[in-house]
């Protein structure tokens, strides 16, 4: 298990207009960088970095629209986007616990706040491009359990008890 990310609260971020604006109140579960080809697709990049959020510590202003798509898993995505410029800010995913939101970590004003805690779908990563630091790099999607930090799954597991 990897070490938990400690980061002052409120963490704030918004779209690329300023229509949106949003704030997290507790620290996110985990952030990785994801570089499958769903992921490239959408964010017209080599990969994207998303951060696990609880809903309940997320508090959002402005206006956001839905489209609904499917992911190479198979789950139901609901990516929301600013009504104004279109900006990718969150999504939810069918397959995820419900009260989870999964942000686009690149919408934080400071966007250093949350480092990749890992690396997925590494075996669609271009060959051109290299992943340097520590964060552990996966072929595919990595176990939960064996590597978010206790204290988030400690928080998972509570929460999904409710």
């Amino acid at each position: 298990m990897l070490d938990e990310v400690t980061v002052a609260s409120p963490i704030v971020g918004g779209c690329s207009c300023g229509q949106v604006r949003y704030q997290i109140t507790q620290d996110p579960l985990f952030t990785h960088a994801c570089h499958c080809t769903d992921c490239q697709r959408s964010t017209g990049s080599a990969f994207v970095v998303h951060s696990w959020v609880f809903e309940d510590f997320w508090e959002i202003s402005g206006d956001v629209r839905a489209t609904k798509l499917v992911a190479g898993s198979g789950a139901d995505l609901e990516p929301f986007y600013c009504t104004k410029c279109g900006t990718f800010i969150f999504c939810r995913n069918s397959k995820r616990p419900r009260g989870l939101i999964i942000l686009r970590t690149f919408t934080l004003d400071d966007t250093s706040l949350l480092p990749p805690q890992a690396h997925i779908f590494t075996k669609d990563m271009k060959d051109w491009l290299s992943v340097s630091g520590d964060a552990p790099k996966f072929e595919t999607m990595y176990e939960r359990e064996e590597i978010w930090p206790a204290d988030s799954l400690s928080r998972l597991e509570t929460y999904l008890a409710t």
